[in-house]
């Protein structure tokens, strides 16, 4: 069990350091985006798609909400986008406790049935610990080689001097908000 609960923190921490380490964004928000992830799975296994079809959705669904806190990323900077930040972590769990509990259970939250592969429960934290992992070894991998695509080296000129990358042609807002929804899409995954 403990081993699980590190590869879920390993896989957001991949993605806050996306945001943070490579393109030096402060965000106090992906416990919120971890929210989103989780929700998104549980209302999408309620409505009888399958886990293994909703985990992917979730990250895409957590991605585009850091996509909108990502918004004011070009504006602001340092404290003040730590704030804007702050305001996912407190408007996003206020908001699946508080709105239409008929569909994300309000302050009880949801209860499901396990995931299943083929005659495979994953009941258990033995069971789950193999694809916690394999999610682990995959989001590491693909954040590690992040870093060498065009991708990562003008995540790292914007981190080291905004102003120096957008004259060498980096266009500062579209790699930011990249960098949000790749952060808030880790998020997703890990709270699926």
């Amino acid at each position: 069990g403990l081993l699980n609960l590190i590869g879920i923190s390993i896989i957001a921490v991949h993605g806050l350091n996306i945001l943070l380490g490579y393109t030096g964004q402060i965000s106090l928000g992906q416990a919120a985006f971890m929210a989103v992830g989780a929700y998104t799975a549980a209302v999408l296994v309620k409505a009888g798609v399958s886990f293994w079809f909703a985990l992917p959705i979730s990250g895409l669904v957590a991605g585009l909400v850091g996509l909108l806190f990502g918004l004011p990323s070009l504006r602001i900077k340092g404290f003040y986008l730590a704030m804007a930040t702050l305001s996912a972590q407190m408007i996003i769990p206020w908001f699946f406790r508080n709105v239409r509990g008929d569909i994300f259970g309000g302050m009880s939250g949801l209860t499901l049935p396990p995931p299943r592969l083929g005659d495979i429960v994953f009941n258990s934290q033995q069971t789950m610990f193999f694809p916690i992992m394999l999610t682990v070894v995959v989001c590491t991998f693909v954040a590690k080689n992040i870093a060498r695509t065009r991708l990562g080296r003008a995540f790292i000129a914007i981190r080291d001097n905004d102003l120096a990358a957008e004259l060498l042609g980096i266009q500062q807002f579209s790699y930011k908000l990249r960098a949000f929804f790749l952060s808030a899409l880790y998020a997703g995954l890990a709270g699926a």
